[in-house]
């Protein structure tokens, strides 16, 4: 079984040479062809129907046949060609989503690096107020030191002044 493919060639291609369909307005009415017209048309008309025979004749013997194997091949390379088209259009669609996540990845990235850095900041904060801490309980400490000792020299001063009282 084979299959025409029509090819186009430049060489010896008949073109059809076709007279126009009258044109039936009611403006080129004509009456029916007697005997006579039929036999002055007929000769025109066969010649211009061999014209058209030895055209189409000229075309198919430009025809290419494919075999059914070389034509199977066709077949299945242009479903190939459909699928791999399809495939394309699915990475392109993945390309796409990739990138959108990408830029989506980058923007959670810097929102990211800016709460770490917020997040350094407050350690340094806190790093700050401990130290701030420590030095105020050195100084309360070094306070309290010294109201135990003056409480001590104040007890002292008591016991020395109640014994001057108490000798007078």
């Amino acid at each position: 079984m084979s299959r025409p493919y029509h090819a186009q060639h430049g060489h010896g291609t008949a073109a059809l040479a076709m007279k126009p369909l009258p044109i039936l307005d009611g403006s080129d009415v004509r009456p029916p062809l007697t005997l006579q017209d039929w036999v002055k048309i007929l000769p025109t008309t066969l010649e211009d129907a061999r014209n058209a025979a030895s055209a189409l004749r000229d075309l198919v013997q430009d025809a290419v046949y494919l075999d059914e194997e070389c034509y199977s091949s066709a077949v299945e390379h242009t479903h190939y060609q459909d699928k791999l088209h399809a495939q394309q259009k699915r990475v392109n669609y993945l390309e796409n989503e990739a990138a959108a996540l990408r830029a989506e990845l980058e923007r959670k990235d810097e929102l990211l690096a800016a709460a770490a850095g917020r997040q350094r900041e407050a350690q340094m904060q806190i790093i700050e107020l401990q130290q701030e801490l420590e030095n105020n309980a050195v100084v309360f400490r070094m306070h309290y030191q010294e109201l135990l000792t003056r409480n001590e020299e104040i007890e002292r001063l008591k016991i020395v002044i109640e014994g001057l009282q108490g000798g007078t």
